[in-house]
């Protein structure tokens, strides 16, 4: 009991509360893929925290709005407590080295919340006792933060940007009737990355079907969000997951393909599949989820992902598809 009396003990140390009415949005992205938009609101006392998030419920994928208001106290933390709002705290960046009492917005949980290192742009340190990394504009305001495998990304001012969400309910409008998709501007692409194995393209196959069925219920769930697929019923991102797991247990290294899915001439929808290396510098594109050929006219590709790296270029691409910035269109076949 000694490590909550010591938190009590240590001033708030967060940056004192702006006068004036001031907001930000942030995209919210897991393992690259953007799920969620988050928007902080200050007002004189008053914090909010608005969370609009993916939300999947059996066969039905949609979206979900959360919000919180908290009153605050003149030294800036959570009227009537001892304890800091954790968002705000790391978005007016904390001024000195050191643990707080911090609490999450939607929970409510408090506990530990310490800076370890402070620099100009950059804050390192630990919510609950988990690492995180934020860097800092000139003006002392987060402009992204990464906790494990989630990652804050500020949507600068007057950005017009499509909420994560509406990727998987309304998809990408296509533009063209036939031909082989593609990104306008186009992004570049390995084709074949350095790290994957050279594999046999009949093994590869039984584990596409082995995997396809090792999911009784081919529905998203928490497997989505594992490494290694784990669960009964899971989506594309298990499937591909649990593909890359099971090649790495038999010494095969493959690559995730992060993308969009068009089918029967509808919008491109977020999905993922796997790509296989083989002899003489071939790949082998496969998709587990649906044991459906990958073909350039239905899969396309955005990112060639590493299984258990970071994946920051994919998701600077998925923030640029909602901004706008890049357009799916179909090119016909050249004659």
């Amino acid at each position: 009991m000694l490590l909550p009396v010591l938190l009590l003990a240590l001033p708030a140390r967060g940056a004192p509360l702006a006068p004036a009415t001031e907001q930000a949005r942030f995209v919210f992205a897991w393992k690259g893929v953007p799920v969620g938009l988050v928007t902080l609101s200050l007002e004189a006392r008053r914090f909010t925290y608005t969370s609009r998030h993916l939300h999947t419920r059996g066969e039905h994928v949609g979206q979900r709005t959360r919000e919180v208001t908290v009153a605050l106290g003149a030294d800036g933390v959570v009227a009537g407590s001892s304890s800091v709002s954790q968002a705000l705290w790391l978005w007016h960046k904390p001024l000195a080295s050191g643990c707080v009492l911090g609490r999450e917005e939607l929970s409510g949980r408090e506990g530990p919340h310490c800076v370890t290192t402070l620099q100009e742009d950059r804050v390192e340190g630990t919510l609950f006792g988990q690492p995180f990394r934020a860097r800092y504009d000139s003006r002392g305001r987060m402009v992204a933060l990464e906790v494990g495998e989630s990652r804050f990304t500020q949507v600068p001012p007057g950005t017009r940007l499509r909420a994560p969400p509406d990727l998987f309910v309304d998809g990408v409008p296509v533009e063209g009737d036939r031909g082989v998709l593609g990104f306008e501007p186009p992004w570049p692409l390995a084709r074949r990355p350095a790290w994957l194995t050279e594999w046999r393209e009949a093994p590869a196959r039984a584990l596409a079907r082995e995997v396809h069925a090792s999911f009784p219920e081919k529905l998203p769930s928490a497997a989505d969000w594992s490494d290694t697929g784990a669960g009964e019923a899971g989506g594309c991102l298990a499937h591909a997951s649990r593909f890359a797991a099971r090649a790495a247990a038999r010494g095969q290294r493959v690559a995730l393909v992060q993308g969009l899915l068009v089918v029967d001439g509808g919008p491109a929808r977020p999905h993922a599949w796997v790509r296989v290396g083989l002899a003489g510098g071939e790949v082998l594109e496969l998709d587990p989820t649906s044991l459906d050929t990958v073909l350039p006219t239905t899969h396309l590709a955005l990112a060639v992902v590493e299984p258990g790296r970071p994946t920051v270029e994919a998701g600077e691409r998925w923030l640029a598809l909602l901004r706008g910035e890049h357009r799916v269109v179909r090119a016909p076949a050249a004659r």
